[in-house]
């Protein structure tokens, strides 16, 4: 049975490898998001930008023909000085002149703003376009890195796989499934060592009975409180059972 144990506690650490191994598979997706929803945000910044660009371009366009049409309206008012006949005409057309004037005024000072607005806009846009070519960038790196990760987890995953089916096939049948089934119904870990008269499943201090049973490896013995199958760490050590030949094997002696 020490030969089992230590067939169980090699399978379990190799469950835990591929147990984290999966899960930085399962996270290269996020990474890849997490890379890529930067450059989202920038290309639609951009867009909207762009947007913008258009409709000021558009609203600056309508305010220089409404400047041009209206100097020209100007003009044809001021031309009309010469044609009036009374000082009661001539004073309320200067009147209408100056406000066609402040008219003038205000639609420059439209089209300046629309001006200042687009320069404002542009500025940000080139901004945010070399901003937007360097997370293109990085995003690409990332995405090199990712796919060497994602190709050296798989190998890895393969070939810890591959490691598993020759620990079970060394495996007594009744020993995997009871491994199979603690897994299966339990946490991660299913094979737990004792200290002392600790199980370092769970923590708890197991009976002194239990402790000793544990030591002697006679059988797969589990923890009253996690349920983990437990071990002795100086016991896998020892001789396997029906193992080698009939002379005794020296075991090495153990520091500390």
């Amino acid at each position: 049975m020490n030969f089992q144990l230590s067939l169980l506690v090699q399978l379990q650490q190799l469950d835990l490898k591929l147990h984290d191994l999966e899960k930085q598979q399962r996270q290269i997706p996020e990474r890849l998001h997490a890379a890529q929803s930067p450059v989202d945000e920038a290309r639609k910044r951009a867009e909207s930008l762009k947007t913008i660009l258009e409709t000021v371009a558009a609203e600056r366009r309508s305010g220089e023909d409404d400047l041009s049409a209206h100097e020209s309206h100007v003009q044809k008012m001021r031309g009309r000085l010469n044609e009036l006949k009374t000082n009661k005409e001539y004073q309320a057309h200067l009147f209408e002149l100056e406000l066609a004037n402040k008219k003038k005024d205000g639609l420059e000072e439209r089209v300046l703003l629309a001006m200042e607005r687009g320069e404002e806009k542009r500025k940000e846009l080139d901004e945010v376009e070399k901003l937007l070519q360097e997370l293109i960038q990085t995003l690409e790196r990332e995405k090199g890195e990712l796919e060497t990760l994602s190709t050296k987890l798989a190998d890895e995953v393969a070939q810890i796989e591959q490691d598993k089916q020759g620990l079970i096939a060394s495996l007594e049948k009744r020993v995997h499934h009871r491994y199979s089934m603690l897994k299966s119904s339990m946490k991660l870990v299913v094979v737990a060592t004792v200290q002392g008269e600790t199980c370092q499943g769970c923590q708890l201090q197991i009976p002194p009975q239990l402790v000793a049973s544990v030591k002697r490896a006679d059988d797969l013995l589990t923890c009253p409180y996690c349920h983990c199958i437990l071990y002795y760490e100086a016991a896998l050590h020892e001789t396997p059972e029906g193992v080698g030949n009939e002379e005794p094997v020296a075991q090495e002696q153990v520091e500390g």
